[in-house]
């Protein structure tokens, strides 16, 4: 098992990551804008008033659903992150949190009346300036999350091998536990007609995962800096999700603060692998 899953992850990657696949996923969403569109303007001349599933879809409802294939790509994208660096996959969690706000933004056009006065409309473009500002800051800060990421190797050859074969193992489970809340989400949608997708879900699954590598991440070193790491980027998991279910504003200053933590998580263990470099602090974290 622990051979095979690794290697079933080498082969998923290898695919998810060709040029072939990114351009079988642009034609996607392609397809699925359009189809979204026309049904959104046949449901103008209700021409599907009679199809349950597709009576009360709308024009923009096409860009929503776009965004939510686009995050449901990210969100597979991320899964073959974790075996890069934990550091890598907290960075892929701000950027699909970013998208989440843009989405969230261009989900308030449903409720915007271009007949209606400025002022009865206010409340909504609020909304949608608060989220769509938001995903611009946290853009911004992703950029400099990645900026101070500076990668060691902090065991030996073999042990970082067992380490990432580790992590494949659990991205595995992270991606099957992906498919499935979709799957029960499609259900949910074919059932209610209405589609929510369990991006908290998927992040109550990064969290679980991600205290996975934590404890594990013991076996393979004690370096203080690195655990606290560790530990801090769960955290940074817990924040996110919690973002993600807070209502308006609060999401905002939750998600911006969230990546300024990340920030600086990684400035200070920067700052101890210098003093480290210097003769300033000892090998595990002590002065």
């Amino acid at each position: 098992m622990k051979l095979v899953l690794p290697k079933l992850f080498d082969f998923c990657e290898s695919y998810w990551e060709s040029k072939k696949n990114y351009r079988n996923l642009s034609y996607v969403l392609v397809a699925v804008f359009i189809i979204s569109l026309l049904i959104g303007a046949g449901n103008y001349f209700s021409v599907f008033k009679s199809f349950y599933l597709l009576s009360h879809i709308n024009f923009t409802d096409a860009i929503e659903y776009s965004f939510n294939f686009l995050l449901f790509f990210e969100m597979i994208g991320l899964v073959f992150v974790i075996p890069q660096s934990i550091a890598n996959s907290i960075a892929k969690q701000f950027q699909i949190m970013s998208l989440i706000f843009l989405r969230t933004s261009f989900e308030e056009l449903s409720n915007l009346s271009f007949n209606s006065p400025f002022q009865e409309q206010f409340t909504i473009i609020g909304r949608m300036a608060v989220d769509a500002g938001a995903a611009l800051i946290i853009f911004f800060l992703t950029h400099l999350f990645y900026s101070f990421q500076k990668h060691r190797q902090i065991t030996d050859e073999t042990e970082r091998v067992k380490f990432i074969n580790l992590k494949k193992i659990i991205a595995v489970g992270v991606l099957i536990g992906l498919l499935t809340s979709v799957f029960f989400d499609i259900k949910r949608y074919l059932f209610t007609g209405t589609f929510h997708p369990s991006y908290s879900i998927f992040y109550l699954i990064l969290i679980f995962a991600d205290m996975i590598l934590l404890l594990a991440a013991f076996r393979y070193t004690i370096h203080y800096p690195s655990i606290f790491r560790y530990s801090a980027f769960v955290l940074i998991t817990i924040f996110i999700r919690i973002a993600l279910a807070s209502p308006v504003y609060y999401n905002a200053i939750i998600g911006i603060s969230t990546v300024l933590f990340g920030i600086g998580v990684a400035y200070i263990h920067n700052l101890f692998f210098t003093g480290r470099e210097k003769g300033l602090i000892k090998s595990d974290g002590s002065t």
